[in-house]
């Protein structure tokens, strides 16, 4: 059963389409992440719910409902997807709270060990993620880490994905299948799990060398070579990264296959202690998202702090004023919601992506996770190398 009613609060992040608040349920006071769209991108909203909405894994991000309500600018009818809150943010945001990378190995092991979990759920749904990234994980309250962001997901048959065959996700993590606009499947994902194992070692994505995405994408479809290993990683972690780094789709090992790895069969889980930040005051952060990787949110000066603590929303006011770069909503909203829709449109629209590579602000038909769900403007159309690539460019 979804939540039946809630409290809209402080805005958490905003785009040019997308706004992610966060919330709480009235009934039983738990906190909420919702987003939020206009309707004219609905529909790329609810296909992102009905994927979600098929998931059940402690390793997926939860999807607690949706509704059609008045949108968050007031134009209109729009569309709002619950979610669970990640407090720890998104595994790039806790990269750099670490200093710019991970010098622990047992973390990157834990941490690619909750991922292979979260893929393995979805790859046995019939569902292939399609931009698997830092970003697009995020850290709970617990210490777990979490797949989110299901914006460019596709429902697969057999290894490949159903429907038009299009380039998605972000180039720096893509599989040269994917990035020659072949089929991508869940294979497509592990390669990109090897590409999230190297940016948690490195604090980088793979390919820095490239200025642009284009040269990249070609680099990445024809020239046969796989990223570079870290090298102080050990030899089980290199191994592991050779199996999802394997230029054949067809001989990368599986998400299920790589849980009985070594490198990751005896990872010790994080405690939520290590993982989720204790924020005395208020610091420029990125919070869990995926979407929005610009400057566009602005810290406020003026902390807001509640003395007591009486109701679900002194409780969210308590609790955002020591939370980073929060803007606060000038009023509080109590909404109704009839639980979780099951709606699909026939529309299948991809959604922006957040990272810019190698000096580029081009992304390839990325998409947007938890907290800060907004889309960049404008499309463009590039032939690289013979095949089409469907990019959108921020402003």
């Amino acid at each position: 059963m979804g939540v039946v009613e809630w409290t809209r609060g402080p805005t958490i992040g905003r785009g040019s389409s997308a706004t992610v608040s966060l919330a709480v349920d009235r009934l039983t006071g738990e906190l909420l992440a919702v987003k939020s769209v206009g309707a004219d991108r609905a529909a790329e909203l609810k296909r992102e719910q009905s994927i979600l909405s098929g998931l059940s894994s402690p390793y997926v991000v939860r999807c607690l409902g949706s509704e059609v309500s008045a949108s968050a600018d007031g134009s209109g009818r729009g569309f709002d997807m619950l979610m669970e809150y990640a407090p720890g943010g998104s595994l790039a945001d806790e990269i750099r709270r670490r200093g710019g990378r991970f010098e622990e190995e047992a973390l990157i092991r834990s941490r690619a060990r909750d991922i292979l979990r979260g893929l393995a759920h979805a790859h046995a749904a019939g569902v292939a993620h399609c931009d698997v990234k830092a970003r697009n994980v995020l850290i709970g309250a617990d210490g777990r880490a979490m797949i989110a962001d299901f914006g460019c997901a596709r429902r697969t048959t057999g290894g490949g994905i159903a429907g038009e065959h299009r380039v998605m996700g972000t180039p720096a993590f893509m599989a040269p299948e994917a990035a020659r606009g072949e089929a991508q499947g869940p294979a497509a994902d592990v390669w990109a799990l090897g590409c999230t194992v190297i940016e948690m070692a490195t604090g980088a994505a793979p390919w820095q060398r490239f200025g642009s995405a284009v040269a990249m994408l070609h680099h990445v479809a024809f020239s046969g070579e796989a990223p570079e290993l870290p090298p102080w990683l050990s030899e089980e972690g290199k191994d592991f990264l050779g199996r999802c780094l394997r230029q054949d789709a067809g001989e990368r090992w599986t998400a299920e296959q790589l849980l009985g790895h070594e490198f990751v069969a005896f990872a010790s889980p994080s405690s939520s202690s290590s993982v989720v930040p204790v924020i005395a005051k208020k610091e420029l952060f990125v919070s869990p998202k995926s979407v929005l990787d610009q400057a566009l949110w602005e810290e406020d000066d003026d902390d807001t702090t509640a003395d007591t603590v009486d109701g679900p929303v002194d409780r969210v006011r308590a609790l955002a004023a020591g939370a980073p770069d929060w803007t606060w909503d000038a009023s509080w909203i109590t909404v109704h919601s009839s639980g979780p829709s099951s709606d699909e449109p026939d529309m299948d629209t991809d959604t922006d992506s957040d990272s810019p590579v190698g000096g580029s602000s081009t992304s390839v038909g990325s998409s947007n996770s938890q907290a800060s769900h907004a889309d960049g403007d404008g499309h463009a159309q590039r032939q690289v190398a013979g095949y089409a690539v469907a990019s959108r460019t921020r402003p």
